[in-house]
């Protein structure tokens, strides 16, 4: 029931699926939805919004809210074939090709492309709607690889590409679209099922403000090709260029191996060649590391699915319709090296050079587009599980490897550089998933709210990490069973983590001795002098770890927690918890200087109930 002057909202009505002028509309489904968006721009009034400021955009764009975006997608999932018309395509390719060969997509690729409703990304496509890695990108990938190629000289390259300067000549190769077969039958079987043209999501949580990083979500919806195959194709005219050809097809399947397109730097556009001819198969690439992961909990979210239209709760409105989809994904895992790097240097380094140095280490496209020293893949990342959906089930879990491979950019430094990076981006890794998790609920661990009165969804919350060997001979990820081994082992770990940041910037700092960082709000999120991070074992309680027991001890106040603990809807919360190897609790707090977490910490050291022992890692220094 709603007040009288109070105007119940109707249920949206998706324009781009319920046009006025044909309610059911019954599209084929070979027709291309990808060009069906493009061209589906509307304009909606808002007639009801009687305010100055109302009456001024009456008249201007309204686009779509998410929840139509939603259920947009959703559709284009449920009617969509382009079957026949790739089966076509990359047949046509095969007949006009000289050579041709099929790369696969370990994960994600999105190449071009432009802007649809709501200004949603959309990937390169053809005239009629197809979406294929256009000519010219394979050229350029091509071009940059025969650039690299120390063996060939700028001559060269203009002869064998073609160039517009200081004349025009024509190049020796011709470059055909590649389009990708027709895209692998779902699994229903597997949570993870997704492939094809499906929707993605970026999300840059973490911006910089000038040298001041800003804490901000920004999630915006886009369309990407998973796990597909293309037919790549290469033409010449004259037989006499057959050898031209060979080693144009050689930097080819070298380029699209380290990756193509957009966001590579995050794990999109690398593609597993296959070609009949053993010596035609890149080299491999070199690895940095390698280390086997079990996620547990929330999981990440790549995605949301559509559900039906429902009325919040004070009866006034419409819930996002929109339901989670777990996936395994680079950028997620990425993101958190990220994080902890900004964090850990900030405590050592001025804000605008830990700024300079994150660009160089991970690539960006801000200020300028930049490369980063390493590429992350998750060859063969896999959701066991999607988390509880009742209370009577288990929590997510997500099993895979982590891999991180040189970049072109590490192979132009000098071995003690190397050397450094590689030390620097294992012991970062070691201290991501011992600091925290990664994806939904990344500050906290992973813990179960099944016993809770009136308990909802999420019935497990939080995120746990662990790492394990590949190989029995590799005892660096192996955790100790003593406390105070963990302890000595985690500060030799940071220790790894500040000599190798020295001796790769080439900067000289002290860090038994942190500076105090510039506060965003009333604490810094950084490894400083105000920051305290401590160890302990002890027992659940409530369903909860010792440290999150206490934790939420602490911070309850009526129904909620306090913010200046646990944070809020818009708040971070300055607080981390991570679970290792269920024997111990590491817990991060920024600002301790704050009386109420100061209050906190204080409870950790003094084993206030459930805590039985500690070991402090960092107290401002070493």
């Amino acid at each position: 029931m709603t007040n009288a002057g109070e105007r119940q909202q109707p249920i949206p009505t998706n324009p781009w699926l319920n046009h006025p002028l044909n309610r059911n509309p019954n599209p084929v489904e070979e027709a291309s939805f990808v060009e069906y968006l493009r061209w589906m721009r509307i304009l909606r009034e808002k007639p009801n919004d009687t305010s100055e400021r109302g009456k001024k955009l009456a008249t201007q764009i309204d686009l779509v809210n998410n929840g139509e975006v939603i259920q947009l997608l959703d559709k284009l999932q449920e009617i969509s074939n382009y079957d026949s018309r790739l089966k076509t395509l990359t047949d046509r390719t095969r007949r006009l090709a000289t050579v041709s060969f099929e790369a696969t997509a370990s994960w994600r690729v999105r190449v071009g492309g432009m802007r649809g409703p709501a200004s949603m990304l959309l990937p390169a496509f053809d005239a009629l709607g197809m979406p294929s890695i256009p000519s010219s990108t394979l050229k350029g990938v091509a071009r940059e690889m025969a650039r690299r190629d120390r063996n060939v000289t700028d001559d060269e390259i203009r002869e064998i590409f073609g160039d517009i300067e200081p004349t025009a000549c024509m190049g020796k190769v011709i470059f055909l679209d590649a389009y990708p077969l027709p895209f692998p039958e779902i699994d229903e079987d597997s949570p993870d099922e997704v492939s094809g043209l499906v929707p993605d999501m970026a999300n840059s949580i973490w911006t910089w403000d000038g040298d001041n990083p800003q804490y901000k979500t920004n999630p915006n919806v886009f369309l990407s090709l998973r796990k597909v195959t293309f037919v790549v194709g290469l033409r010449v005219h004259n037989s006499q260029n057959l050898e031209i050809l060979n080693r144009v097809q050689q930097w080819l399947i070298k380029g699209l191996n380290q990756g193509v397109g957009s966001r590579v730097n995050s794990g999109y556009g690398v593609l597993d060649v296959k070609t009949q001819a053993e010596q035609e198969k890149p080299k491999k690439r070199k690895s940095i590391l390698s280390v086997k992961f079990k996620l547990q909990g929330q999981l990440v979210h790549g995605r949301q699915g559509f559900k039906n239209w429902a009325k919040n709760s004070e009866g006034t409105g419409w819930k996002p319709p929109g339901e989670a989809k777990s996936e395994i994904r680079p950028p997620a895992f990425r993101s958190m090296l990220r994080y902890w790097f900004r964090t850990l240097a900030l405590g050592v380094l001025e804000a605008d050079i830990v700024k300079e140095w994150e660009l160089k280490i991970f690539g960006g496209i801000d200020p300028t587009a930049t490369l980063g020293m390493f590429q992350l893949e998750l060859p063969d990342g896999k959701i066991i599980r999607n988390n509880a959906q009742d209370d009577e089930e288990e929590f997510g879990l997500a099993t895979g490897s982590l891999i991180l491979y040189q970049s072109q950019v590490v192979r132009e430094m000098q071995p003690e550089e190397q050397t450094a990076l590689t030390n620097l981006l294992a012991s970062l890794t070691w201290l991501t998933f011992h600091l925290g998790g990664v994806g939904q609920g990344a500050r906290r661990p992973c813990y179960s709210r099944q016993e809770r009165r009136n308990s909802r969804p999420p019935f497990w919350r939080g995120s746990t990490v662990k790492l394990m060997s590949e190989s029995p001979e590799n005892k660096y990820w192996n955790c100790p069973r003593q406390l105070d081994q963990f302890q000595s082992l985690f500060r030799s770990r940071l220790n790894s983590f500040y000599t190798n940041l020295s001796r790769l910037t080439q900067l000289s700092f002290d860090y038994t001795q942190p500076r105090t960082a510039t506060r965003t709000g009333d604490w810094a999120e950084a490894v400083d002098s105000n920051c305290r991070i401590i160890c302990v074992q002890g027992d659940f309680s409530h369903d909860k770890p010792p440290a999150l027991a206490l934790l939420h001890q602490k911070a309850r106040i009526g129904n909620g927690y306090d913010s200046e603990l646990c944070g809020s809807i818009r708040m971070r919360s300055p607080i981390w918890i991570a679970r290792i190897g269920d024997r111990f609790d590491v817990i991060t707090i920024f600002g301790v200087d704050n009386p109420i977490r100061k209050a906190y910490f204080d409870s950790l050291m003094q084993r206030e109930y459930p805590i039985k022992e500690y070991q402090e890692i960092w107290q401002g220094r070493f």
